[in-house]
């Protein structure tokens, strides 16, 4: 005899302690999150073969509002995939709609176990205002992600995914307004904080001088948008994402009640997460090293410009 199992029916009604509910999202609530054990190479197939067109159905039939992943690893490798659902009924119909994409993943062996997890939000981290806003950031950089992986197996060059971290990095800040001078003092905190960690030996840092260097030119093109037929679609779809969150990094910026620079720290890191399938925390030190080098150079740049223009002026003024 099977028992049937009834769910109260205030399940998705606020909770009278409106924090933790922001907080805490729990199995039946608004936010569906799967975690999903793979090897880390097999995480890119799952998302591209196996969930990208069922999370395209689902928001063209308004199930899900948006969704976002993050990759994750504590005893095992795994996705974390969390969907905030369009109303309560439409719970139990996402849960449904990925049974047999979940039965088909463990029949090929491709994961060896699909689990529902309760979503504690990282209110502290994003700041209590601006969560939400930081969701939907996770969830726009997710679509770009996805297209980035489409795109990757066409790369011609080893560099090319390091290049598109410089872009999309650089994008999301002039997303938030930073000045060139902003960007170079926040990336140096970053790269900094990144080498005292590693205990970056004078060795490590020759390396990435040489490597900088021999890519210099193709940074400062690359980023600036100059003509590389290769980055035409990846330009593309990076654009696509700068012109959506730049009215929500706009109330952000209102709404924050946490450092900028801190705020901005912890989603540069989330977007490399989502990026790279392993070694993360080494194209991570990788790329803050050389994003710093970049505003750098611009950053001076430009102080010598302003100091030209100021001598220029005086000299200017002295001759009437």
């Amino acid at each position: 005899m099977k028992t049937l199992i009834h769910l109260p029916t205030n399940l998705f009604c606020h909770s009278i302690n409106q924090i933790k509910m922001n907080r805490v999202f729990s199995l039946g609530s608004e936010w569906v999150y799967f975690k999903i054990y793979s090897g880390y190479k097999i995480a890119d197939i799952i998302l591209l073969e196996y969930l990208k067109e069922k999370i395209e159905l689902l928001q063209s039939q308004n199930h899900i509002k948006k969704w976002f992943f993050i990759r994750y690893k504590d005893s095992d490798s795994h996705l974390r995939v969390r969907f905030q659902v369009n109303g309560h009924e439409n719970f139990f119909h996402v849960m449904k709609e990925f049974k047999p994409v979940w039965e088909d993943l463990l029949v090929k062996n491709y994961t060896w176990k699909v689990q529902n997890d309760t979503y504690l939000r990282e209110i502290e981290r994003y700041g209590e205002k601006t969560i939400e806003d930081s969701e939907t950031l996770f969830y726009f950089d997710s679509i770009l992600m996805l297209d980035y992986l489409s795109l990757k197996n066409h790369f011609q060059k080893e560099d090319t995914q390091l290049l598109f971290s410089l872009i999309v990095i650089d994008r999301f800040l002039d997303a938030f307004l930073l000045s060139i001078s902003e960007k170079f003092h926040l990336l140096n905190e970053m790269q900094q904080s990144f080498k005292n960690e590693f205990n970056a030996t004078k060795v490590l840092k020759s390396e990435f001088d040489k490597h900088y260097r021999s890519l210099e030119k193709e940074i400062s093109n690359t980023i600036n948008q100059f003509e590389n037929p290769e980055f035409a679609s990846l330009h593309e779809i990076i654009d696509e994402k700068s012109n959506n969150i730049k009215p929500i990094a706009n109330s952000i910026k209102k709404n924050l009640e946490i450092n900028l620079n801190s705020f901005l720290s912890s989603h540069i890191h989330m977007i490399i997460n989502r990026q790279y399938t392993s070694r993360q925390r080494e194209y991570e030190i990788l790329i803050y090293d050389h994003l710093f080098r970049y505003y750098k150079t611009c950053f001076y740049r430009e102080v010598d410009f302003l100091k030209d223009d100021t001598i220029q002026n005086l000299v200017t003024l002295g001759n009437k």
